[in-house]
Parts: C-alpha cells; sequence; structure tokens
C-alpha cells in the first residue's frame, strides 16, 4: 500500500530511522567520540540538530566563541562543564552571562586567567551554588586568602577544587589560614590540588584531614614548606585517602620515620605517586605491606631506591594496573622479566628513558600481560638487542604504543610489533630514524585499526607507497618528513576519514599539493602548515581552503606569524590559528 502511495505521489517517502524514538537516538548520539562528531550529525536534520545541542555537556569558551556566547548557552541547554582556560580577557563579563542561563552546571575551568574578580564568580555561585568542580590552576588570585573565603562561600557543594599553579604576587599570599578556612566550609571536598602555594606547610594538610571527612585525594607539588611528616599525619587521619601525590620533595623534607609508619594506617591508597621525589627502599617496603588496594603506582625521575623495593611491592600488589618507572635508568631487561610475572592485571606502564630496556621488555610485557592496552617505552633501547623472536606472542589487548626516539628500531622490529599488535590504534614512532616508509606502509596494512599516526622526523622516509586504504585514519602527524606533492597527496588519497594533519616543516611540499590534500580530505578539520615556505599563506589562499573545505576548524599558515588583517580572517570565519 505504501509503495502504491509513493507511486501516485500521495504520500512521501520517509526514512526508516526518522520512526526511531528522541531516546533511542539521544542513546546512540551520547556515544559518539567527540563534538566534531556531534556537529556533522547535527547537520542530518532537524530531529538530529536538536538532540544533539541537547547531548551536547561541555563547552569550551574562547576569545573568537565569547562574542557569541549568549546563542550558545541557549542552544546548549544541558551544558554540565564550561571550560574558559584559552579565553584572554576578563572573564567576568563571561561568567555574568553564563549566570543568565538555567544550566545543569556542576563543573567550571577558569585555569589560566591573569587575574580573577569575584564578582562575576559570586554571580555564578549564587545561581550555581551545586557546583562540584572548580579549576583555577595557574589563576591570579589578588586577595590570597580571602580569596579562598570566598569561593567557599560562593561554591559551598564543592567536592573537587584545583588552585594549583598560582601566578606570583607578594601581596596575595595563600598561606594556612587560608585553607583552614576554605576546608572548614567545603565539608563535601573529595580532592584538592594545592601545588605551587609555597607558603604552605604540614599544619594544611592536619587541617584539612580534620576538616573534610571525604578527601579522598590530594596533591602538593613544590609546597617546599610541606614534609613527610606533614604527609604522614594526613594518611594517618584520613583513612579513607585513595590518592596521594608527594611530588618533587627532596631528601630533606621527606625523610622522616613517621612516614614509613603511617602507611599501616592506610587502607584505601588506590594511587601512589612519589615522582621527582626522594625515597627509599624502607619507604616502598612499608607500602609493600600496607594492607591497601594499590592500582597506581608512579616513580617517574625518581631517586633514591633499588629494584629491591619495586619488585617487593610487585610481589605484595599484583593488581597493579598502572605503572610509571620513566627514568628508573638502574632498570634491566632481567628486571622487568622478574616484575612482569606479578603484572597480570597491568593495563598501562610508562618505562620511557630506561636506556638498559631492549624489546626482549616488549616481548616480555606483550606475553606476560595479557590486560595490557598501552605501552609508552620513549628513548629505551629498542631494536639494540638480539631478541628471541620465538617469545613473540600476540597481544589483541594493546591499543596504544609510543616509542618515539629510539634510534636503533627497525623495519624489521616495526614488523615483529605489527605482529603483536594487531588492534593497535595509535602509534607514535617519531624520530626512530632507521625507519623507513616500507616499514610504515607494512605496520599499517598489518594493524588497519590505527586511527592516530605520528612518524616526525622520519629522515629515511622517501615515499609512502600502499596500495591499500585507511579508512580508520583520523590523525596524522608528518612533521619535518621528506615527501613531495605527488608522494604525499597519493598516500592522503587513501586516508579519506582524516581529520588532523600536522605538516610542520615539509618543506618539500607546494601550494598544489596542499590544494590536492585539502580537496581529497572531505573531514579534515586541522591543518598545520607552519615552516612549510613553498606553501602560500596569503589570504586568498587560506580563504579558498575555507570555500573548498567547510569543515576546517584550525588552519595554521606557513609563516608562523599572522598578521592583524589575517587575524581578523579567522575570527570572521570561526577559525583557530594558533
Amino acid at each position: 500500500m505504501a509503495a502504491r502511495n509513493r507511486k501516485k505521489g500521495t504520500v512521501a517517502e520517509q526514512p526508516p530511522w526518522e520512526e526511531l524514538p528522541a531516546l533511542c537516538w539521544e542513546a546512540v548520539l551520547r556515544r559518539l567520540n567527540s563534538v566534531e562528531d556531534l556537529e556533522s550529525v547535527s547537520s542530518v536534520c532537524k530531529q538530529f540538530l536538536h538532540i544533539s545541542n541537547t547531548s551536547r555537556t561541555c563547552l569550551s569558551i574562547t576569545n573568537r566563541s565569547a562574542p557569541h556566547l549568549g546563542s550558545l548557552l541557549r542552544r546548549f541547554s544541558s551544558l554540565k562543564s564550561i571550560d574558559l582556560r584559552s579565553f584572554r580577557g576578563n572573564p567576568s563579563s563571561v561568567l555574568l552571562e553564563i549566570a543568565r542561563f538555567p544550566l545543569p552546571l556542576d563543573r567550571l575551568n577558569l585555569s589560566n586567567q591573569e587575574s580573577l574578580r569575584f564578582d562575576g564568580l559570586r554571580e555564578v555561585g549564587s545561581k550555581f551554588g551545586a557546583l562540584r568542580v572548580l579549576v583555577l590552576s595557574n589563576v591570579g588570585l589578588r586577595g590570597g586568602n580571602a580569596d579562598l573565603v570566598s569561593i567557599a562561600e560562593s561554591f559551598p557543594s564543592l567536592e573537587e577544587l584545583d588552585i594549583s599553579c598560582p601566578r606570583r604576587d607578594r601581596s596575595a599570599r595563600v598561606t594556612d589560614d587560608g585553607i583552614s578556612a576554605l576546608s572548614g566550609t567545603l565539608k563535601r571536598l573529595s580532592r584538592i590540588d594545592v601545588s605551587g602555594n609555597r607558603f604552605l606547610s604540614d599544619q594544611s594538610l592536619v587541617v584539612l584531614s580534620v576538616n573534610c571527612p571525604y578527601l579522598r585525594a590530594v596533591e602538593f607539588r613544590g609546597c617546599e614548606l610541606i614534609t613527610g611528616r606533614g604527609a604522614a599525619s594526613l594518611i594517618k587521619n584520613t583513612p579513607q585517602l585513595a590518592s596521594l601525590a608527594l611530588i618533587g620533595m627532596k631528601e630533606e623534607v621527606i625523610f622522616f620515620e613517621e612516614l614509613v609508619d603511617s602507611f599501616r594506617h592506610a587502607r584505601g591508597l588506590t594511587s601512589l605517586d612519589f615522582s621527582s621525589s626522594f625515597i627509599w627502599d624502607g619507604l616502598l617496603m612499608s607500602v609493600a605491606e600496607a594492607n591497601i588496594p594499590l592500582k597506581s603506582l608512579l616513580l617517574s625521575c625518581t631517586l633514591g631506591f633499588s629494584f629491591d623495593g619495586i619488585q617487593k611491592i610487585m610481589l605484595k600488589h599484583r593488581g597493579i594496573k598502572h605503572l610509571n618507572f620513566v627514568a628508573v635508568d638502574f632498570l634491566t631487561d632481567r628486571d622487568m622479566s622478574m616484575i612482569c610475572k606479578d603484572l597480570c592485571s597491568l593495563t598501562y606502564i610508562n618505562i620511557s628513558h630506561c636506556s638498559n630496556l631492549t624489546m626482549t621488555t616488549l616481548y616480555n610485557l606483550m606475553r606476560q600481560c595479557p590486560f595490557l592496552m598501552a605501552i609508552t617505552m620513549e628513548t629505551t633501547n629498542l631494536g639494540k638487542d638480539n631478541a628471541n623472536e620465538t617469545d613473540i606472542v600476540v597481544n589483541s589487548q594493546v591499543i596504544f604504543l609510543s616509542i618515539y626516539t629510539n634510534v636503533n628500531f627497525t623495519d624489521e622490529c616495526l614488523k615483529n610489533i605489527a605482529r603483536m599488535c594487531p588492534n593497535l590504534q595509535y602509534l607514535d614512532v617519531s624520530d626512530c630514524l632507521k625507519i623507513t616508509g616500507n616499514g610504515i606502509s607494512g605496520v599499517l596494512k598489518s594493524c588497519p585499526k590505527i586511527r592516530y599516526l605520528e612518524i616526525r622526523g622520519l629522515k629515511n622516509i622517501r615515499n609512502l607507497c600502499i596500495d591499500f586504504e585507511l579508512p580508520q585514519l583520523e590523525v596524522l602527524e608528518a612533521n619535518d618528513l621528506k615527501l613531495n606533492n605527488e608522494q604525499l597527496t597519493a598516500f592522503i588519497s587513501r586516508c579519506r576519514h582524516l581529520k588532523n594533519l600536522d605538516l610542520v616543516h615539509c618543506v618539500h611540499l607546494s601550494t598544489e599539493g596542499v590544494e590536492k590534500v585539502v580537496k581529497n580530505c572531505n573531514e579534515l578539520r586541522e591543518i598545520n602548515l607552519r615552516d612549510c615556505h613553498n606553501v602560500r599563506d596569503d589570504i586568498p589562499f587560506l580563504d579558498w581552503m575555507v570555500s573548498v573545505r567547510p569543515s576546517l576548524r584550525r588552519i595554521v599558515p606557513s609563516c608562523g606569524l599572522v598578521s592583524s588583517e589575517m587575524q581578523d580572517f579567522f575570527l570572521q570565519r570561526g577559525l583557530s590559528y594558533q
């Protein structure tokens, strides 16, 4: 019947997807990966536009978008998070505009503001008193302790607060008195970062532990007056503490027996970060013996301990999922082989700048850690050894691999990685100088799910010959390659869904090659042409790029420096150029 009606022209043909209820489409659209995907979907029909508007929960405000803020806030009525860290200027007017709209806001990021006046912030507080998260990193708090009091009074329901890395002002200091007043009001506080507030002492940790019964995470790197004794008090008085970061603490301020003893009082610690600090085996032994559910251990650039301390923790805490051993340069392949036996739950490891580690360690990780998803082995010694290839096993869980600046890494090594990691999605082999185009094309063929590829500085890539499609590739970082127009366009023609393209200092490219790239990439959103000296950087060419590829949101021209006329051009078209 419907078919007869369509033939007579009495009933318009209705796409089958329009019959689905809006709730079904909302569930689908909420699973999209990015804001960019929502923008694309919103252009399909009015129904999708409405659903995508209500599905969007995050908004970043810049100087370009600020003049249109009112219309944006009307359009996106379900915003829970607003981010002003890229906004330069007086944020008070922006905050006052935000306060005019009945949004379900629970997170506000005001980082990187030179000066923050509290009239706008108080207005936001009066309208969004239930705000849970406030980020004020790298902000000029001119009132010092008084500003902390204003924050607490304006947002009494805060659960997470970041006041790290304050801008220096001799007349405005955050001290223990300010933390005391703040914590006395914010009874729901569960996470706080006070890093860089160098006038805070152990007393701040004591009052936080006493006044905030739900406190679960504290970070205080760069607080020179805080010692291991203060950290011990925090651990003892806060049994529910889940995350502790003792970053950048020197031997003379951390070396206290009270800290060693404190871990036996801990019950909920899941994450410990000792990065850039001096620690010792006795401290690690106390962590090992503590009855804590440790899942994450970070020892990046840490000094004073040995392999014995690490091994003890691995034996006692086999449920660890996240390890960071960056620049723990005494580690050897043999050490890692012993550690790997106890890492059956590991999902992420970073062992960059460990110069003794080779392909043997990589093979062991693949074989002995079945749940491993991400590996970072930058500036190690991959390719230096003659690892036994009979140890190669397939690990389908690994999707992230960053191994840049391994100068001995070869195409053959890359081939072995492709065999081990068929589901790889992110690969960074930048500055692995022995890799050629054959190695890159081989890994792309064996790992068709790669979405993000970094091949910066590969001097031996003279060509990238592929005879297959790359439908998943979205981001290509190809800085400083020697590809010419024909070679680049031949490769890009296989990457129809490319969104981000970085071609910094690709000096063999010309305007003609870039034109072909822009025409071929239907979804291109960002292109960086800085120091591509043979590519035009005048406004007519940039205007042509935008007209041919309206999906573009960011263009970095070859000149690097952007004139005021060019800034106006970018502003008028809603483009970023940095």
